[in-house]
């Protein structure tokens, strides 16, 4: 039986860590309350979650995924399994990449949609490596006395 690791990553709009997940070819439940994992065996876990990617979405193997919201950002839950072996998509399952693959998308999608909502854009995107720099154009504010 795998054990599931509880990651803290810094995922705060659930919209965009929904999108950047079916960007990998997954298609999450989203759930108001938070619903049981399961093992890959189909055995139920007593980790919960909100947002859950089906391990039969992950691989054969694999175990659900899932992510659990803790009032300020989700925590991950992820199988010892499912974090050491597939290739980051959809039926090849996980693997030690899937995660920082995931902020990638994640952080793709979040700071503009942050920017915007600063009344800002995004000017700029430089991808070196693991390395992202985005760069934002934010409005001035004069404060007079």
């Amino acid at each position: 039986m795998s054990h599931f690791s509880k990651i803290l990553v810094k995922f705060k709009d659930q919209s965009c860590l929904v999108e950047a997940l079916q960007r990998f070819g997954f298609y999450p439940q989203i759930h108001d309350k938070p619903v049981n994992l399961f093992g890959y065996r189909g055995d139920k876990r007593e980790q919960t979650a909100h947002i859950v990617v089906p391990r039969h979405q992950i691989s054969h193997a694999s175990n659900d995924l899932g992510f659990y919201w803790n009032g300020s950002e989700y925590e991950c839950f992820i199988s010892e399994y499912d974090k050491s072996f597939g290739l980051a998509k959809r039926d090849f399952g996980l693997g030690s990449q899937f995660l920082p693959k995931l902020q990638q998308e994640y952080i793709n999608l979040y700071l503009p949609k942050l920017a915007t909502q600063m009344g800002g854009e995004v000017v700029q995107t430089e991808i070196k490596g693991s390395v992202t720099t985005v760069r934002v154009s934010l409005p001035t504010q004069t404060i007079r006395r």
